[in-house]
């Protein structure tokens, strides 16, 4: 059983927003008329079937919903045993069997064909994992019986299911429970759709001759739960048509033009993380710490995809049972709840030749230990994909060995305890400094050609030799670059503002024990505009 009426309250929205959402998402429906148009079990040449139909799916936008490495996987393995993987697919689509032993035996056959031919680069990624996941086999059920199935996604169901309030649990790892639960939910939400009559004609109004024509509305319950799942995070539902072409390449290139780092040190950074798997970035306010983070993301993974990354900031109230698992109040009683950190080691399992980013800001504002738990041992590199039992429900659980964990620090916070030392000897240390001495913010101050701005900048930089000087200070508590970046209009009346309201406050609390000194830098920093 869900909340019917939040769901209620999530159509509303859905229909509000269809027009629109239509663009991006009738790809499904064109996704099953292109398989039921060109899917042929029986074809004489299997394998040449295959790619031809791989081919027109990806181009109807199927890669939304089946990764491109285990559709390509598929076709490797067809070319050099068609009849095998013809055999895998007779019984995935044998519906005198139970829906889970045949996507079982399907991942089984799989994992058997990929030790026999495995694929160039990706030979040895999987480490027990089948080259072809659960959501990629349900998928192709769902496309040769669309009224019937659904797509089985681990990260869609656990949004839905925490949206919904449904009581329905989703184990780690519990797949075969994990699938009828799946389905139980789908069908609930399917009756209550096939009950709204606008909803109907809405969706009958907007098919073509290009979509199936979905009469038991399994397909747009599948659009539905994508809808609930971005509802659930709060973000707006759309996602490019053809996901397999990507306009959002990001490289090392990007990342320095954008970030002023050495290219020396953003190597060392890049080679720091990919063996400890975990790094925190440190340093005084403005050095760009959380524009850096999310931009190393994108050049590791070689691409912008904020699916990739997931974001939270600490703060002193900040638990367990928030980050990873706990009990939270449920109509007369508790619940058991997965946090954040839990559902994106899930998300990142299930498609472990990708990277995944989990950036934490203010990472040392929390209490380490309260909040991690366990996972101290298990974020740790050697212990990645490491399974131990939770004591909450008794399931096991592991870190997937391609999750990066980023987090940040202030180095001038001095009302903040030292780091856990569990922790630090856990994640590495990079210092992010003040970049005004680099080729990028050179380059950036010459394009602007503004004297008051060149002026501002010689006394900020000697402002931070003095602060290094002071041994009740440090490099810690330097002026960062990034007060003064991303200027598109240089006025004086900006530079001011900056000074005034952001500079001399952070100051003052350096100098709250000295008002001469204080005192002295407001007028040198003042006298810039005089």
């Amino acid at each position: 059983m869900f909340d019917k009426n939040k769901l209620q309250e999530i159509l509303t929205e859905y229909k509000r927003d269809f027009t629109k959402h239509w663009q991006d998402e009738k790809y499904k429906w064109e996704a099953v008329k292109c398989f039921q148009d060109n899917w042929d079990i029986n074809a004489a040449d299997f394998s040449k079937m295959l790619e031809s139909s791989i081919t027109k799916e990806m181009k109807s936008g199927l890669s939304n919903f089946i990764y491109t490495t285990s559709l390509s996987f598929i076709e490797h393995f067809a070319k050099n045993e068609p009849e095998t993987v013809r055999k895998m697919f007779i019984k995935l689509f044998d519906e005198d069997k139970d829906l889970y032993e045949r996507i079982d035996n399907f991942q089984n056959v799989s994992s058997e064909l990929f030790k026999k031919y495995p694929k160039g680069k990706f030979n040895g990624y999987m480490k027990g994992y089948a080259p072809v996941g659960a959501n990629e086999i349900s998928t192709y059920v769902w496309l040769r019986y669309p009224d019937k199935y659904y797509v089985y996604n681990t990260t869609r169901i656990n949004d839905v299911s925490n949206a919904l309030h449904s009581d329905y649990i989703f184990r780690n790892k519990d797949y075969a429970n994990n699938f009828k639960s799946c389905y139980k939910l789908y069908d609930e939400i399917c009756e209550t759709i096939k009950k709204d009559v606008e909803l109907i004609t809405i969706l009958k109004n907007h098919i073509t001759n290009t979509c199936y024509t979905d009469p038991e509305f399994k397909t747009l319950t599948i659009d539905v739960v994508y809808y609930i799942s971005q509802y659930q995070r709060n973000k707006k539902p759309s996602l490019p048509s053809s996901p397999s072409i990507s306009n959002n390449t990001y490289t090392k290139e990007n990342f320095l033009s954008e970030v002023y780092i050495s290219e020396e040190k953003y190597n060392t950074l890049v080679s720091v993380l990919r063996r400890k798997k975990n790094i925190i970035l440190q340093g005084a306010p403005g050095v760009g710490k959380t524009f850096a983070a999310k931009r190393l993301a994108y050049s590791m993974m070689n691409e912008k995809d904020d699916s990739r990354i997931e974001f939270v900031q600490f703060h002193q109230n900040y638990s367990y049972e928030d980050f990873f698992m706990g009990y939270k109040p449920f109509e007369d009683g508790f619940k058991l709840k997965h946090g954040i950190f839990y559902k994106f080691c899930q998300k990142a399992s299930e498609y472990l030749d990708k990277d995944y980013f989990f950036i934490i800001d203010e990472i040392n504002r929390g209490n380490m230990s309260k909040i991690f738990g366990e996972l101290l041992m298990l974020i740790e590199n050697n212990y990645r994909d490491t399974n131990i039992t939770l004591a909450y429900d008794g399931n096991t659980f592991s870190v997937p060995h391609n999750l990066y964990i980023i987090g940040m620090m202030n180095t001038a916070d001095r009302s903040l305890a030292m780091i856990d030392y569990a922790l630090r000897r856990r994640f590495s240390f990079f210092d992010m400094e003040p970049a005004f001495d680099s080729e990028g913010f050179k380059k950036y101050q010459n394009d602007l050609q503004n004297e008051t701005f060149d002026r501002l900048i010689n006394e900020i930089k000697e402002l931070n030799q003095h602060i290094m000087n002071d041994k009740s200070l440090g490099k810690g508590f330097c002026i960062g670059h990034s007060y003064f970046c991303d200027c598109k209009n240089c006025t004086e009346d900006w530079l001011q503002s900056i000074v005034e309201y952001e500079i001399l406050p952070m100051l003052s609390e350096y100098y709250f024990d000295n008002a001469s000194e204080l005192q002295r830098w407001q007028s040198i920093l003042y006298g810039v505009f005089q």
